[in-house]
């Protein structure tokens, strides 16, 4: 049977390799406290949002439900199912339906790549 190869020790800064994916013997001991650190900052980061909630989806389906076609697709006479709905002033706080609006995700990937720089990027300025 071969022998796996040995991994580095997943300590910030540790160069100490391990047979097992996982912490040195040095490290063993904060093993809980990095992984749950990192388990606490990924939930953290997913709650940050308004639109991560059960109040958001609970919206969403709402909005979907009373218009079910992407809002610039029927503008333009195609007929494409909506999958996301979209803040059209841009902020994610604002969830009046009034400035919700249903798209398609090519036309909302767009229209973010238009107004907000594209994704992970910064805003454009408008003018």
């Amino acid at each position: 049977m071969p022998v796996r190869a040995q991994t580095p020790c997943r300590h910030p800064g540790c160069a100490a390799l391990v047979s097992a994916p996982g912490y040195c013997d040095a490290h063993q001991s904060d093993r809980r406290q990095w992984d749950g650190n990192a388990q606490a900052r990924r939930r953290q980061q997913r709650r940050a949002l308004p639109t991560n909630g059960a109040a958001w989806r609970a919206l969403r389906e709402q909005v979907l439900r009373a218009e079910p076609l992407c809002r610039h697709c029927a503008t333009q006479g195609l007929w494409r199912a909506a999958t996301v709905v979209d803040h059209i002033d841009n902020d994610p706080g604002h969830n009046a339906t009034g400035n919700l609006q249903p798209l398609c995700a090519a036309c909302h990937n767009r229209k973010t790549a238009r107004e907000d720089g594209g994704f992970g990027n910064g805003r454009r300025p408008r003018g």
